[in-house]
């Protein structure tokens, strides 16, 4: 258990954004914002290839921000009944007194250790985790629901399966940049088609996510809301 690295996490995750989607966006648009500007100046093959390997580890992460900050989200609004009985399934360690007392020392709540120790760098663990947490097949829910948004209402839009292959390969594609840099990868629609899929899940995610908390949200919390 490292606690350092724990602590880092709550800070980090308390100096973001209170709403994980509009977090996911400021981290998301950071780099693809440097990416469209440095490209509009017809610069070098080698430094657009260059921002496009870091606009793509940084889509992951901020994916992966996305739902370590729903998941905090969904402990800090809902109520404790609707997630208590699912923390074993998340979360099935055993500690030593000594590890106890050092969450205690640095006042960590379990939650805090529970969401921190959950990885969602592949489709597979994003399933796994928000199945458990909603209690039916996470993935399946959010292609299921067609959505109207804002700035289009006129027309409905849904998640497609293969979105969810194409984020797939964009985890593992990242996985391999991190692993070996001078992997070659050239610009091109196939990886801007990967990383609107990641945008696309995390949009679709995030209406499901939202519907769980106000159908689960605490009665404390709207309780101190209405006051």
């Amino acid at each position: 258990m490292d606690v350092k690295k724990i602590t880092s996490n709550t800070n980090a995750r308390n100096s973001r954004n209170s709403r994980p989607y509009t977090a996911f966006n400021d981290l998301f648009n950071s780099t693809d914002k440097a990416l469209r500007e440095v490209l509009s100046l017809k610069v070098s093959q080698e430094t657009s290839t260059t921002l496009m390997k870091s606009h793509v580890i940084n889509s992951v992460t901020a994916l992966e921000v996305y739902y370590k900050d729903m998941l905090d989200s969904i402990f800090k609004l809902c109520k404790p009944s609707s997630f208590e009985k699912k923390l074993k399934k998340l979360h099935d360690k055993t500690y030593k007194i000594d590890d106890l007392l050092d969450l205690y020392v640095h006042r960590i709540h379990p939650l805090e250790l529970i969401a921190n120790s959950l990885s969602f760098q592949n489709t597979y663990n994003i399933d796994k985790v928000f199945s458990i947490i909603i209690e039916e097949p996470f993935f399946k829910k959010i292609k299921a629901g067609t959505y109207r948004i804002k700035e289009n209402p006129e027309n409905e839009f849904s998640l497609k399966h293969e979105q969810l292959e194409l984020l797939q390969e964009l985890f593992d594609m990242r996985h391999e940049l991190i692993h070996n840099p001078n992997t070659n990868y050239s610009l091109n629609k196939d990886i801007y088609f990967k990383i609107q899929a990641a945008q696309n899940v995390v949009m679709f995610s995030d209406f499901v996510l939202n519907q769980y908390i106000n159908d689960n949200i605490d009665p404390e919390i709207e309780k101190n809301e209405s006051q």
